[in-house]
């Protein structure tokens, strides 16, 4: 009993980690996208912000907090961030692109918190309802 119960918690832990590289290089591949569709810096931080947001909510709610989703998101957006970062906005800055990936880092990050503290809440909601 115990080891079918450890072989769905390692199941659930092995699919947690694949959504978060996965998700985290795709939600990249279409900020890169957007880059190239040439829609403007401001629209893309608010799109990847509430992509990212909502990715690492998810992960965060379903995880139960743990901080490995949301490094492994961080690792899966990575490659491309880091390419993007490359890139010039048309005064020849670095700027933008940076401002563009540090918006999913903080997307990333509100996303985590946000979904860490959903999920005491519910906790502690279902804590209360059971003692009383």
């Amino acid at each position: 009993m115990q080891n079918e119960l450890d072989q769905r918690t390692t199941g659930k832990n092995l699919l947690i980690w694949i959504s978060a590289l996965g998700g985290g290089f795709l939600l990249s591949f279409l900020g890169f996208g957007l880059l190239w569709s040439g829609i403007s810096w401001a629209v893309q931080m608010v799109l990847a912000l509430l992509f990212f947001t909502a990715l690492s909510y998810g992960l965060s709610y379903w995880s139960s907090g743990a901080v490995l989703p949301a490094m492994l998101l961080v690792i899966g957006a990575m490659p491309l961030g880091l390419l993007m970062m490359q890139f010039r906005d048309t005064s020849g800055s670095h700027l933008l692109p940076i401002l563009v990936v540090l918006s999913w880092l903080f997307g990333m990050l509100a996303g985590y918190f946000w979904g860490k503290w959903a999920r005491r809440a519910q906790i502690a909601a279902s804590q209360e309802r059971a003692s009383s």
